[in-house]
Parts: structure tokens; sequence; C-alpha cells
């Protein structure tokens, strides 16, 4: 799928391949039918003469008020918000998977959607209305506009950076699968699986196959999961593509007990 041109990426199919690595019994067939028949069913109730706007709000009744999404406040760094099929069966999820919907719902209706990578917030851009118009599909996706926005980096970095226009760009498919796989990435993680974070890891290194934190994350939790070689040689490709790196201590370090690990003999098997 990520080989495949910009305009051809089905992001919701991605998503969900994603979301089968972890949910192997995942029917991902049935899923993509699922929001084809939410987007039919919201069709229907459309007029053909309504504009963009008017489509919007229609959209926002339907998939808040009738099918019940809503942000995951309690559970907001579990791994399930980042499992597609998970959000849409829960009508829960982050502003990232929340906005999924919300777009893959639009676009089969011809609205003009396109994914903004705010730092620490997703949010979606209505295109061709004046000066765009930008919502958040995370809190039932009301217009946002640059106060909000630079309100919310302010509070995410507790005013260490200041809001810049580029934080508003819009991103392209290929970069919103990496913006899900880091989010999983790191819910993951946080809930000490370290399966579904190696997952992850190489399914971001197929887009960007040498991205330096990727290697050596990918080095680190081969190590934590006892497999030596390939955890040597992460992180040595991690050491190769950035020399100069911070933790390049760290890192040696660790290669160096990899090293006595891997040249020690096996010790005795254990008794029964």
């Amino acid at each position: 799928m990520i080989q495949r041109p910009e305009a051809d990426i089905d992001l919701a199919r991605s998503a969900l391949l994603v979301a089968a690595e972890n949910d192997p019994g995942l029917d991902v067939e049935a899923e993509m039918a699922r929001l084809d028949a939410w987007a039919g069913e919201l069709g229907r109730r459309l007029d053909p003469s309504w504009n963009n706007l008017q489509r919007l709000a229609r959209l926002r009744t339907f998939m808040y008020e009738d099918l019940g999404f809503k942000g995951d406040v309690q559970g907001y760094y579990s791994p399930s918000n980042s499992l597609l099929h998970s959000v849409m069966s829960r009508r829960l999820g982050i502003p990232l998977t929340l906005s999924i919907v919300f777009m893959e719902i639009g676009w089969r209706l011809g609205i003009p959607f396109e994914g903004v990578g705010f730092p620490g917030h997703f949010l979606v851009r209505l295109t061709g209305e004046p000066g765009d118009l930008l919502l958040d599909p995370y809190d039932h996706g009301v217009s946002v506009h640059e106060e909000d926005c630079r309100r919310m980096i302010e509070l995410t970095t507790g005013g260490t950076v200041p809001f810049d226009p580029s934080m508003i760009r819009s991103l392209g498919k290929r970069d919103m699968v990496a913006r899900l796989l880091f989010n999983l990435k790191v819910a993951c993680l946080k809930a000490g699986d370290d399966k579904g974070a190696l997952s992850a890891v190489e399914r971001l290194l197929l887009l960007h196959p040498n991205d330096p934190p990727e290697l050596r994350d990918r080095g680190l939790l081969l190590y934590r999961m006892d497999r030596y070689r390939d955890a040597r040689e992460g992180l040595r490709a991690y050491l190769r593509s950035r020399p100069q790196a911070l933790d390049r201590e760290v890192i040696e370090r660790h290669l160096a007990a990899l090293d006595m690990m891997l040249a020690s003999p096996p010790g005795p098997p254990r008794e029964a």
C-alpha cells in the first residue's frame, strides 16, 4: 500500500492493515464495508444542492450524535485508540483516529478534507472555504482558529515552543500512516507491550528505512526481547546512521554488553 503513489494510498485500509498486525482476526473488508455503509446512510440524508458547509454540519450530527463517537479521555494512551477497527467499534478514539473516520466518511461524500499534523493534536482542514476551515474531530468536529492553536501548543509544551503557521500545514496520507504508527508505538511502550511496539517500529521503517530514532528503538526493543544478534545489528545500524548521536556512549555500552553475551558459551540446560 505505501509503495503506491500518494493519491492511490487508501488511508482507512492502511490503518486497518496496521490494526490487523495486532489483531489477526480482524476482517479488513468488513470494516471497510462499515465505513461505506455509514457514508451511504449519511448520503441519503443530504440534499444534492447543499454546499460543503451544509454537508459538514450534517456530518457532525451524524458522527457525534447518531453514531455517538467521542474522544477517549479516560483511556487516551491505550493502544486500542490507535487501532482503527477498535475505534470504530467502541466509538472512542484519539484525535488522529477520529479524524480518519471523519475524513473517510466525508471523502465518500465528496467533502474535500485534508489532514493537518498539528503537534500533539491532529486536526482536519475543509478546503475551498475562505481562509480554509480547521476542524477538531476529537471535539465533535468544532471549528478551530489560530488563537486556539496557539493556546493548544502553549499547553502542550508549557510555553517552550511558540506557534508557527507551518504547524497547521496539511499532511499526505503516507505521513498520516507514519503518525498513526508512531502513536501506536508510544501507546504499546506505555502498556509494556514490546512486541506491539516492535511491530509498529518495523512498519515505520518500511516508510522511512533509515530513520535513526526508529533504528535505535528497534535495536533497544530487540535487546529487551532477548533477540541479541538482531539487537546488535540494529544498534550498529543506528550508530552508522548517526555517528555523532548524543546517546552514542549509552548505545556503545549496550553494544559492549551484547558482544559479551554473544561471545559467552550457552549455559547448561535448566532442570525440569
